[in-house]
């Protein structure tokens, strides 16, 4: 890995700076300003310090630790920062932030100084509670002495100023180093002579209800309810990103204090635009019994709606509460598909998959698409638009989504451009060629609309070959009037047999439909689209392949270590059909304690073929496969990390003969390998070689599958 010089994080700062002080001058205050002008007017060593504090989690710091050996003279620079007020002593004001930072033992110590009881079984929770409630700042005093403690300073101008450089309150300067350091990727290049607003008020308005918004959780209740009797007194929201953190704001505040004051909580909940919150107030208004009010309220919904979400709910609700409709638009669609897909119980844990690979033992073509299809096709069509027609598209090289999209305007700014790019779109083919030509040309560039991935151009020219260009054009009009509520919710599967293209929502049994797939599957179904809620229903099928793999290594660990041995059992119907067995050359020097063991030595594995030369046949064996291992863990995380190391992802269904003999003949001593082919007699010709103890683990296998069926007919003959 990279190494960075010793003084990176002042470089960084500085870098910082330099965008806040240029783009964004005229966001800055008097006292923004004053407070860089502080800052260049200290020295190299004090500027570090300061930094090195303003990269800890807390603004509580211990003295002890701002030392560091690039920095000479420690005390003389923290004396001079805090005369400068970069820190301050810990007071009264920063109770909370100081119980927050102590240890336990610190807590204990605490509430022994306040006379008050625990027990020292308590959680550090139970003690955090406790100290909040019966303790004083003067309880604290001991930990106080001699100023251990220092509070940082001046933290309110550096959340701003992380608000004005990444457009949000969850990022730091950590991103520099990790861009410096290769691990995240950055859109290089990116002109940063832009702000991401025009005026002052704007983002001291944004940056003000984003900050309200995100304190709402780390409230008690009681305060919860102070803050939101002191809204009145808030300034105005400012611009559109200010008016959309407001709304959010009223949306969690409301909801967190209707169980304190229903009142206060619904006024706030009206108050806000968010579809959620007006769906709330009319809930809440029911509940109340006032059902003129929710009755008239709904009916302007439908009349003149504010948003399709809010339509789709008011038209249900409606519905169920006003005329006597039963059930909900969301169980309607769950019953509306009365085909049930069977699919074996080990695709549990990827019922997608299973229904994918359902389609594809009948000859059927069917892909996982979920949200990266829509999302991938709106990024290609619109990449122009998106990343490079506007040069505030981005405003630093750490923008990733597209003001626009942030600000859910995007159709509103390019109306004419977006209006030309779909008018041009003649054919489903032209369209696939102009996108083969995007992705040709920005493959694998980061964006914040979608993730590249190899097997998208196979995915789109499946869609293109089968799809009505009106009615995709036609969706994606919708995408871009309204992303942040079409960027979501897609069906989880394409299938393509001789009836065309559809899409299919997969649901396992107790799986619920949720609103954003609502909404977004009938918007498809509008713009013409075949979409099917299917439901699944699990059972044991006989037929279903398994492949019980057995591996040898040089070591325990995954991503040090590499394969020496791959053998692999392959069972159907109760009976091995097959087996495939291979040394492997590690590409390194097998330790001495693991070839006592496995009896494969340097020499062994001298002219095996490399993992890179097996892959392929690898992967073909194992499709349609459930992988089955002892600690399957161990031996797919092996196999995974040596695909992964060919940039090549491997997924499959598993299945532990470890945990699954636990839960069928539970209560032996041991459930090692060796233990439970010795406790039924099993066979085992070479303990430790990769294709005996694959056939040993098949035995298990077996035991395993005859005690599932058991159960499964048990369960058939009682229901």
């Amino acid at each position: 890995m990279k190494e960075l010089p010793s003084k990176y994080y002042l470089t960084h700062f500085h870098e910082f700076l330099g965008f806040i002080t240029g783009p964004c001058a005229h966001l800055l205050s008097t006292e923004d300003s004053a407070f860089i002008d502080k800052f260049h007017a200290l020295c190299e060593d004090a500027q570090c310090l300061y930094v090195r504090g303003l990269n800890r989690k807390s603004p509580i710091i211990k003295r002890t630790s701002l030392f560091y050996e690039e920095i000479n003279h420690h005390q003389l620079h923290l004396d001079t920062l805090i005369a400068e007020g970069f820190y301050t002593e810990v007071n009264q004001c920063h109770f909370a932030e100081l119980t927050n930072n102590l240890t336990k033992p610190e807590l204990a110590q605490v509430l022994r100084n306040a006379d008050i009881s625990f027990k020292t079984s308590q959680s550090k929770a139970d003690y955090l509670q406790l100290v909040q409630e019966y303790c004083q700042f003067e309880d604290f005093s001991p930990l106080l002495e001699n100023n251990t403690v220092i509070h940082r300073g001046k933290d309110q101008h550096i959340h701003y100023f992380l608000f004005l450089f990444f457009g949000d309150l969850n990022s730091n300067l950590s991103k520099f180093s990790m861009r410096d350091l290769g691990i995240m990727p950055t859109q290089r290049g990116v002109s940063t002579d832009n702000a991401r607003f025009d005026f002052i008020d704007e983002a001291k308005s944004a940056f003000f209800y984003a900050h309200q918004r995100r304190q709402v959780s780390t409230l008690t209740a009681s305060q919860q309810v102070s803050l939101a009797q002191q809204f009145t007194s808030f300034p105005v929201p400012q611009g559109t990103l200010a008016n959309e953190y407001c709304d959010r704001f009223l949306l969690k505040l409301g909801k967190a204090i209707l169980p304190q004051d229903v009142s206060l909580g619904i006024n706030l909940l009206a108050a806000s635009a968010e579809p959620l919150a007006q769906e709330k107030v009319i809930r809440e208004k029911y509940k109340l019994g006032e059902t003129d009010w929710v009755k008239n309220r709904l009916e302007r919904i439908i009349e003149e709606p504010e948003s399709e979400a809010l339509l789709t709910f008011a038209e249900d609700f409606l519905a169920r509460k006003f005329q006597q409709k039963r059930t909900s638009s969301l169980t309607d669609m769950l019953r509306e598909q009365s085909t049930k897909v069977l699919i074996d119980e080990m695709y549990m844990d990827s019922v997608e998959q299973g229904v994918k690979l359902y389609y594809q033992k009948q000859k059927k073509q069917a892909f996982r698409t979920e949200n990266r299809l829509w999302r991938a096709l709106f990024g290609l069509v619109f990449w122009h638009e998106l990343f490079e027609m506007d040069s505030n598209a981005l405003v630093t090289e750490f923008d990733y989504k597209p003001q626009a999209i942030s600000q859910n305007n995007f159709y509103h700014l390019y109306e004419q451009d977006i209006e030309t790019r779909l008018y041009r779109m003649t054919s489903a083919q032209l369209t696939f060629k102009q996108l083969s030509k995007v992705m040709l040309e920005k493959y694998g560039r980061p964006n914040g609309i979608f993730r590249w991935h190899k097997s998208l151009l196979e995915v789109l020219a499946v869609f293109f070959d089968h799809v009505d260009i009106e009615g995709f054009k036609d969706h994606l009009r919708m995408m871009a009037k309204d992303f942040k509520n079409y960027a979501d919710g897609y069906p989880d599967i394409m299938v393509v047999d001789d009836n065309g293209l559809r899409f299919e929502e997969i649901k396992a049994p107790g799986d619920q439909l949720r609103k954003n797939q609502l909404l977004t599957i009938k918007q498809l179904r509008k713009s013409g689209f075949k979409v099917a809620v299917t439901q699944v229903e699990w059972f044991l099928d006989p037929q279903q392949p398994y492949a019980v793999v057995d591996i040898e290594t040089t070591g325990g660990r995954a991503n040090q270590h590499r394969i020496t041995e791959i053998g692999i059992a392959k069972v159907i119907n109760g009976k091995v059909i097959d087996s495939w067995q291979t040394l492997v050359n590690p590409q390194r020097h097998i330790p001495q304690k693991i070839t006592q063991l496995t009896g494969i030595d340097d020499e062994m594995v001298s002219d095996a073929p490399l993992f890179v030369e097996i892959a392929e046949n690898l992967r073909s064996y194992l499709s349609d496969c459930v992988f089955v291992a002892h600690n399957v863990n161990f031996d797919y995380g092996f196999i995974r990390a040596e695909f992964e190391r060919l940039d090549q992802n491997f997924r499959m269904p598993k299945l532990c003969t470890v945990r699954e003999m636990r839960k069928a003949v539970p209560g032996l001593p041991s459930y090692s390998l060796a233990n439970l082919t010795r406790h039924f007699g099993i066979d085992m010709s070479r303990h430790h070689r990769a294709l005996s103890d694959a056939q040993a683990a098949a035995e298990l296998l077996f035991i395993i599958n005859e005690v599932r069926h058991q159960k499964a007919s048990d369960n058939q003959s009682r229901g």
